[in-house]
């Protein structure tokens, strides 16, 4: 057991930024019980954006998805740990030694972990920090949803089918329609049966798909005299209207809801300078953070900063909310190797005892999880599974008890 202090921040409150502060948490009753852990978080709450779509349709879950940080240290007796910290604030500068947050004020970190995932601008619910203007929001996507007679949903991966499927089940006779760019459903990384059989289950439940088709604007129907061409993708207007594909293809709708533009938020890694121009701690096409196969930044100058989950540079077949877990647990340990080698020490140790205590940690890449269980729910009591494991466990924790969405997984780990 060591008595060394050292100072942890998690950026993220979500999937894998509240997994690395579980661990984090262990390694301090264990190893380090003097290890300050500070979680810095823009939301006010957890908003657990995995069960989004389950939420436009029920009400009571909807009530149930916003869950207070402020339990997030405390003990199994409610006791809080004076060294362990929440901060409600929006990240905008990373620096070798400090974040920087809005506001000017800064922190100073031997160990740092970027956890900000992704966001999607065509979700209005995602883009508020403010638990009252949140439920709001989600208050006006779920009017939008019932008084619309007519729905498109713009884009077919995971979030887009299910939320159409979830709609389509609730409200049987509206007229549903999805368009998607690609001839196949859902992501790449997924095989052609997995697709094939959410576009069966979508037909059969009255679901009109558009597949191969490029969605180019909205615009106001002949009788209506509103221009659309101006609508961010983010307003659920309802309201007559025409979208366009590239094709020429003319779609009526009265909303158009738009399950494209995930996009992470990495601006702050501009003022983290790279080795080299030659390799960009961000990558410029997707916006995501380069990182090594032990999830270290690219750059062996910050070996002491790691990303996981949707904002790192991984594959999209690690762009699930089981693989964000078991890459927070990976990088904490490889964290921990690091601090068993001293390195948060480095100040006072020249570059050549920095670099040698880095060469001596034993640090393990992080491996590629194929067999990931991958589940896309069609429905509340309708599912489709990469494997038969991840059939039988939605089975069991899935359809068998009304669709979760693993929101009692989120209430756990926030000791709800």
């Amino acid at each position: 057991m060591s008595n060394r202090e050292i100072h942890v921040v998690v950026v993220g409150g979500s999937w894998a930024g509240i997994t690395a502060i579980h661990q984090l948490i262990d390694l301090s009753h264990i190893t380090y019980p003097r290890l300050h852990i500070t979680l810095v978080e823009q939301r006010t709450h957890y908003f657990h954006k995995t069960g989004v779509i389950r939420g436009l349709v029920d009400q009571r879950y909807a009530d149930k998805m916003f869950i207070s940080y402020q339990r997030l240290f405390l003990d199994g007796g409610g006791v809080s740990n004076p060294f362990h910290h929440f901060v409600c604030a929006r990240l905008a500068h990373v620096h070798e030694h400090f974040i920087e947050l809005e506001g000017g004020a800064r922190m100073f970190y031997d160990y740092l972990i970027v956890a900000t995932g992704t966001t999607y601008t065509s979700l209005p619910v995602t883009q508020s920090a403010d638990e009252i203007d949140c439920r709001a929001r989600y208050h006006k996507m779920r009017n939008a949803v019932d008084s619309a007679r007519s729905i498109l949903f713009v884009g077919g991966g995971a979030v887009g089918v299910g939320m159409c499927c979830e709609i389509a089940e609730m409200h049987p006779k509206k007229c549903i329609m999805l368009a998607h760019a690609r001839d196949k459903l859902l992501n790449e990384d997924l095989s052609n049966n997995f697709s094939n059989s959410a576009e069966s289950r979508m037909r059969k439940m009255g679901i009109e798909l558009i597949l191969g088709e490029t969605v180019l604007s909205t615009t106001a129907t002949e009788d209506d005299d509103d221009d659309y061409s101006t609508l961010s993708h983010e307003e659920w207007v309802v309201k007559p209207q025409t979208v366009i594909t590239k094709s020429g293809r003319r779609i009526t709708c009265d909303l158009v809801i738009w399950t494209t533009g995930s996009r992470p938020y990495t601006e702050f890694m501009r003022t983290l300078l790279p080795t080299s121009d030659k390799h960009p701690l961000v990558d410029v096409d997707s916006g995501r953070i380069n990182v090594l196969p032990t999830l270290q930044l690219s750059d062996i100058r910050y070996p002491n900063i790691f990303a996981v989950g949707d904002v790192n540079s991984l594959s999209f077949a690690e762009k699930y909310a089981t693989s964000a877990v078991l890459q927070a647990k990976h990088a904490v340990a490889n964290m921990r190797s690091l601090m068993d080698e001293c390195y948060d020490y480095r100040i006072k140790m020249s570059p050549a005892m920095a670099a040698e205590s880095v060469s001596r940690a034993q640090l393990t890449p992080y491996t590629s999880s194929r067999n990931t269980q991958v589940v896309v729910a069609l429905g509340k009591n309708k599912e489709i599974a990469n494997t038969i494991f991840a059939k039988f466990n939605a089975w069991a924790w899935g359809a068998k008890r009304g669709r979760k969405y693993m929101l009692d997984k989120a209430e756990k780990m926030l000791n709800c």
